[in-house]
Order: structure tokens, then C-alpha cells, then sequence
């Protein structure tokens, strides 16, 4: 009997070993036919291998950037019957560029190419700096709404200053204005738990959650697919996008002790809050199966004053779109790179760019917070810090708070700005906004605020940098193994 109990062991033993390897060979496959960018491929590969049965079920719930049926189904469905007709016919790339950077042109038209959205001036645009500034413009362009606020943000954290923007909301419902709000489920998870939900219970508002986790069949999605936009607009007449979440900063993630979180927001005016408009829309009715019309306005296509190009992307996206606009922008360079970001994890490919940049003379300024909120993506990112200074790329850690603003602009005359990381999550997964600015002046402008903050931070020193211990060199080389995954 114990003979026969040790056989059925032994048996079962071998068996799980041949599953494993069978399921180690199909999914590596499957790896290698996806042609993800080489790191992420041996990243899976050696997470396949290395952690049977764990890694599977880990590819199945991360590895490809699947939206799941009904989002595919509704998307395509809105391709056929509401399209961006409207923004596609406006192909403003033929205007005259003399006046803007040199690689403004291609850049519009890669841009356009891919998301078939045009450059658009005639708009004002200001720079809000401090989380207070912010929320009270918000707020008051809120309550002289007359016909609909729009809302898309990643953390709706309650408490604090934030809650203000719940009031000024119910105010305008009251007086007959339509309020949509759209928050990502697992960001904004705090502000679904808390007692702003019932608050904001009215006929007027609309309330969603963006990426919901879903265990149904017909409707399971990577569950890490994040929309990480902060999009307010207000009657097509005046819109917020930057890197601002509806958080208090003296509030929010304290316990982290990362300081408080520094963002900036712009506020903008003209023809080109139509186009954030229509790109709310176009993602609430994915979400909610509604078919509000995309553009209901004509779009005036000027040259004056601000002008930008709305760059959406995410996994929706396969052509990859704003990493691609990111390395037009910095292999074009001819004096100056600046970039801040809170989160770096470049990959190999916006590496190359900063260190080509660098070493063919342009100067490659990376501003960071010294203490992030990710342990992974802050020992992840020192791994990359070695090869870009040797390369002449200058690293400064900022250490007055954890800085959130995301931003590259290149010779202080075009610019990138919004909710887009220096990181392959932002890059790959995320939903994403991003503004890019062509006129000069407005540019410019951005990079002052930009060297404030390069003068309150300390630039590394590579020698210096190269001292630390050798448990930290281990550290940040396991994590950067990993890096095409965070």
C-alpha cells in the first residue's frame, strides 16, 4: 500500500514537472509571436521559466495589453459609426512652420498621421504651479458652467481642498448643467469607498469608473490597464490637463514620506478644448456604451497665440504613438533637453536617444524627485543613471517634495507636457494625455518653470553616485531586469 502511495506521488511529481514545461514552451511562444520590445520578451521568458506555474498565471494577467471583448467590440463599432471625421479632414500640417522648431513639421505630421488629430492655435494658455491656484480655478470656472463639465482623472483622493471640487460640481448640477465624471477604478479607489459617492448622487451627474477590474469572460481586460489623464473641460470653453490628481497635497500619502506631491496643471482657452472634449467623449462612450457626439462645433484651425497638437495614447494605440513623438523630439535636438519626470524607467530605446543626444553635444538635463513612492521603479531607475552620466546626461534630484510634474522640452522652443512618465508602464499601459506645445514663447515659458526647478535641486555627482554599496548596485541590476514589466 505505502509502495503504491509513493508510485501515484512520484507519478503526479513527473506529471506537474511535463506541465510545467509544456506550459513554459506554449507560453514562450506565445511571447516570442507577440514581438514585444526585446527587454519585456526576456523579461517574460525569464519569469516563465523561473517561476512555474506563478509566471503563467502572472503573463495571463499582464503580459499582453488585452482590453478585453467589450471594450474591443465598442471601439470598433465606434471606428465604423463615430468617427473623428470631423478633426481628420483638419489637416493643418500644410500651414507655414518658418517660425517654430525646426522639427515641428515632422512632428505634426507623425502625430497627425497616427491619431489623426491636427495642430491647432488661437489658444490662451496659463500654467497653474500650486495644488491651491488649481483648485481654485477649477472651481470657479465650474460654477459658471451652463451646459456640461467633463471629468477625467486618475485619483479623486477625498479630503482636504479636494473635496471643494465636489461642491462647485453639485452647484452646477443644480442649476441644470450636464457633469460627467470618469475616474480610474483603481486609482481613485479611495474616493469610491468614501461618502463623496452619495454626495454626488444627482440627476445632473454622471458618475463612472474608468478600467474596471472585471472577472466575467466576455468582459476580462489586463487588469493593470490604468487611465492615468487629470482632464477637466468645461462647456467647450475652457480646459485643465497636466499632472495634477484631485488630491490635497498636505493630506495625500503621507505616511510615505515622500514630502508633498508638486504638480502643474494648464489651464487653456480655444479652439483646441473642443479636441479634449471630443477625446473624453470618445473614451465615455466606450465605457458607458452612450453615443455622445464627438465634435459638435466647427473647429477653427489658426496660427496665433498657443500653438498645440493633443496627443492621446494607450494600449488602444499599438503604434506606440508618444514614445515615438518622445524620440522624434529628442533625436531632433540641437542645444537643449530638459525632462522631469517622478517616475524613470526609460527602457533601452528613450536611453539611447538621451545618451546620442548627450554625447553629440546637446545638453541633457533629467530632473527627479530623490524619494518616489514605488519602490521598484525608484531602485529601477538608478539603474540607468551609471550609463547616462558617463555619457555626459546631467541628473538632478529634486528633494522639496515628491515632483510630479511630466514634461520634455526640447531647446526651450517645443515642448511635451502632461500626464506621461519616462517609464514603460506610462509609455505601454497606461491612458495617457499629452499636450504637445509649438509656438516658442509658450515653450519657453515652460522651461523657466522647468530651471526653478533644476535650481532647487542637486545635481549627482557620477563619482560620488558610483561609491554606494554594492548591495544597491545588486538591488537596482535585479529590478532593472525587470524593469519592461513595472
Amino acid at each position: 500500500m505505502r509502495d503504491s502511495i509513493w508510485m501515484l506521488i512520484s507519478i503526479i511529481q513527473q506529471a506537474m514537472i511535463l506541465l510545467h514545461f509544456a506550459l513554459v514552451i506554449i507560453f514562450a511562444v506565445r511571447v516570442i509571436m507577440q514581438r514585444l520590445p526585446v527587454g519585456a520578451s526576456l523579461a517574460w521568458l525569464l519569469v516563465l521559466a523561473l517561476l512555474p506555474y506563478l509566471g503563467v498565471g502572472l503573463y495571463l494577467l499582464f503580459g499582453e495589453r488585452y482590453l478585453g471583448v467589450r471594450h474591443v467590440h465598442r471601439r470598433e463599432r465606434l471606428r465604423q459609426t463615430q468617427q473623428i471625421p470631423a478633426l481628420r479632414r483638419m489637416d493643418g500640417i500644410k500651414q507655414a512652420w518658418h517660425n517654430f522648431h525646426p522639427a515641428s513639421l515632422a512632428l505634426a505630421r507623425l502625430e497627425f498621421q497616427t491619431a489623426g488629430i491636427p495642430v491647432l492655435g488661437g489658444n490662451d494658455l496659463e500654467f497653474l504651479q500650486s495644488a491651491k491656484t488649481t483648485i481654485d480655478a477649477m472651481c470657479a470656472d465650474i460654477r459658471t458652467a451652463e451646459i456640461s463639465c467633463h471629468m477625467e482623472f486618475y485619483i479623486w483622493h477625498p479630503g482636504g481642498i479636494a473635496d471643494q471640487v465636489a461642491d462647485a460640481l453639485l452647484d452646477a448640477a443644480g442649476r441644470g448643467v450636464r457633469c460627467r465624471i470618469m475616474l480610474d477604478a483603481v486609482g481613485s479607489a479611495a474616493f469610491f469607498k468614501s461618502s463623496l459617492v452619495k454626495k454626488l448622487v444627482h440627476p445632473n451627474i454622471e458618475l463612472i469608473k474608468a478600467c474596471p477590474i472585471r472577472l466575467i469572460p466576455a468582459k476580462l481586460a489586463r487588469y493593470d490597464l490604468r487611465s492615468h489623464r487629470k482632464t477637466l473641460v468645461i462647456d467647450n470653453r475652457v480646459a485643465y490637463m497636466g499632472s495634477f490628481n484631485l488630491i490635497d497635497p498636505s493630506l495625500f500619502k503621507k505616511s510615505l514620506d515622500v514630502g508633498e506631491w508638486i504638480d502643474l496643471m494648464a489651464r487653456i482657452q480655444g479652439p483646441i478644448v473642443n479636441v479634449f472634449d471630443a477625446v473624453f467623449r470618445w473614451y465615455w462612450n466606450i465605457e458607458t456604451q452612450q453615443e455622445l457626439p464627438l465634435v459638435e462645433h466647427k473647429i477653427d484651425i489658426r496660427r496665433d497665440k498657443t500653438v498645440a497638437q493633443v496627443a492621446p495614447s494607450g494600449p488602444d494605440n499599438l503604434d506606440d504613438s508618444i514614445l515615438q513623438s518622445l524620440l522624434q523630439g529628442i533625436y531632433s535636438a540641437v542645444r537643449q533637453v530638459d525632462i522631469v519626470t517622478p517616475y524613470f524607467v526609460p527602457g533601452e530605446a528613450l536611453e539611447q536617444a538621451m545618451i546620442i543626444a548627450a554625447r553629440r553635444g546637446v545638453s541633457v538635463n533629467l530632473i527627479l524627485p530623490r524619494k518616489v513612492d514605488s519602490f521598484l521603479a525608484r531602485h529601477a531607475g538608478h539603474s540607468y543613471f551609471d550609463k547616462l552620466m558617463k555619457a555626459g546626461v546631467h541628473i538632478y534630484q529634486f528633494e522639496q517634495g515628491l515632483l510630479h510634474t511630466k514634461c520634455v522640452i526640447i531647446d526651450r522652443q517645443l515642448a511635451f507636457f502632461g500626464t506621461v512618465n519616462m517609464d514603460l508602464r506610462s509609455l505601454w499601459l497606461n491612458f495617457e494625455m499629452t499636450m504637445i506645445i509649438y509656438d516658442k514663447p509658450t515653450a519657453k515659458r515652460l522651461a523657466q518653470i522647468v530651471n526653478d526647478y533644476r535650481h532647487q535641486a542637486k545635481r549627482l555627482d557620477l563619482h560620488r553616485w558610483q561609491q554606494r554599496g554594492r548591495f544597491s548596485r545588486l538591488l537596482e541590476n535585479i529590478t532593472h531586469l525587470f524593469s519592461p514589466l513595472i
